[in-house]
């Protein structure tokens, strides 16, 4: 129950800063334009990876890496899995 408190707590706070600072609002949405594209570039890279024999499964480490890192995390998972796995 404390948890969620400070969840909503923070999700408030963090709705305030973005309302009064513009500049912010262009981070997030660079932030979300950047993951968008990723998640796209994973989908066409799963629809038509299985020509070439590359599949990256979606589950939720992938799915976070992706959407946090952008472009260059779903390069860096298509790494990993040519050279490691």
């Amino acid at each position: 129950m404390i948890m969620l408190v400070m969840l909503v707590i923070s999700v408030v706070g963090l709705l305030v800063v973005l309302l009064r600072q513009r500049s912010a609002w262009k981070v997030v949405m660079a932030f979300l334009l950047h993951g968008v594209a990723a998640f796209v570039l994973l989908y066409l890279l799963n629809s038509t990876g299985w020509i070439a024999g590359l599949h990256v499964p979606t589950n939720p480490i992938t799915l976070l890496t992706v959407g946090l890192l952008g472009v260059p995390g779903l390069a860096a998972i298509v790494f990993l899995k040519m050279v490691v796995i």
